[in-house]
């Protein structure tokens, strides 16, 4: 896909400090491909279920905000969390392994986010670089910066597209079962390994238009996304490279933040079915595990939303940080739309 717009790229292989392997992607430019550390660096970082090629799905050159940015002359680079398609790899454990898996949010935070950029500024020898975030790519570098202070002044600018920090919930009663669920059954439901890990399959056996329809219905079920005002030869572009796999306990994660309302680090109790919780003397149940304590992040923010986007309360997420922070709400955009939509280059 890089190539077919005339850029060059190159995969490199970090190891982050629990063992796992990650491919990252360096788009250079297409006049010479040659390498220059001198250029400020964006990083940006996909969402939950997707890879690094979620950012140069565009159908033309002006519609991926990769290539955007370096015809403006940026040094761009693209990360990839562990398990996914490009990061299925690490010293030990096979990912046949259930351990392999056994990962949420918190190892994206802990490991995969700092241990990458702290590679990227080794390799270009420079001090800063700007986080560009989609969706969860927004969320966890959040996180990533709460739990590791070193990053605020490692990084310049921070921008989250569709920021699903604290999503509002799903609104279907099958989506609303799962929230409530108790995680002991949502494992027996998709075990503890890897969540759609037969994508690929289902997307040879539907066929390119039969795929298209389950996935726009699947968004409509799921999210009530419309997605009208993403072009359908788009969505033909787009749908057969947007989903990769990621670890079950990764979405049973999420399940917990929007159940709680809050984000917060993964409640281990509540996976064996022992969470602890106690009632003040308010009345109002409170939860053991701890936030991630974005508070504490002093980067200076855009976060760039859709209003038609029900995953996105931006008053939780504006109530959660103290730092600097611009925020562009979108008229009729949903959570695709900061990518994808007709207009997105304007």
């Amino acid at each position: 896909m890089v190539h077919a717009h005339g850029f060059t790229i190159h995969e490199h292989v970090i190891q982050t400090k629990d063992g796992y392997l990650l491919s990252i992607h360096r788009i250079l430019p297409k006049e010479d491909g040659k390498i220059s550390n001198v250029k400020p660096i964006v990083y940006l970082h996909h969402g939950l279920l997707t890879n690094s090629e979620l950012f140069v799905l565009g159908e033309t050159t002006e519609r991926c905000l990769p290539f955007v940015l370096i015809n403006k002359g940026y040094d761009v680079w693209l990360g990839n969390n562990r398990g996914n398609k490009y990061s299925r790899k690490h010293l030990v454990l096979s990912s046949s392994d259930e351990k392999f898996w056994n990962y949420s949010l918190d190892e994206f935070a802990m490991f995969d986010i700092p241990n990458t950029i702290d590679y990227i500024l080794d390799i270009t020898k420079q001090e800063q670089l700007n986080y560009i975030g989609f969706s969860q790519g927004a969320a966890q570098g959040l996180a990533s910066i709460s739990l590791n202070h070193s990053l605020n002044s490692k990084i310049k600018v921070f921008i989250g597209l569709s920021p699903a920090m604290v999503p509002k919930g799903l609104n279907n009663s099958l989506c609303s079962f799962l929230v409530q669920s108790t995680p002991r059954l949502f494992y027996r439901l998709f075990g503890k390994r890897s969540i759609l890990p037969s994508v690929v399959f289902w997307q040879k056996m539907m066929g390119p238009s039969l795929y298209e329809k389950v996935v726009d219905l699947s968004l409509i079920f799921l999210f009530n996304w419309k997605s009208g005002n993403i072009p359908t030869s788009q969505k033909k572009m787009g749908y057969p490279h947007m989903f990769s796999p990621s670890s079950v306990k990764s979405v049973l994660h999420w399940l917990q933040i929007i159940d709680n309302k809050r984000f917060q680090m993964f409640d281990e109790g509540g996976a064996s079915g022992s969470s602890l919780v106690y009632f003040s003397g308010t009345s109002k149940r409170t939860n053991r595990v701890a936030p991630f304590p974005t508070q504490t992040v002093s980067v200076p923010c855009l976060l760039i939303y859709g209003k038609s986007d029900m995953l996105i309360d931006i008053d939780k997420t504006l109530q959660s940080l103290c730092c600097p922070t611009k925020v562009i709400a979108l008229d009729g955009y949903e959570h695709m739309d900061t990518l994808w939509s007709s207009d997105v280059e304007s």
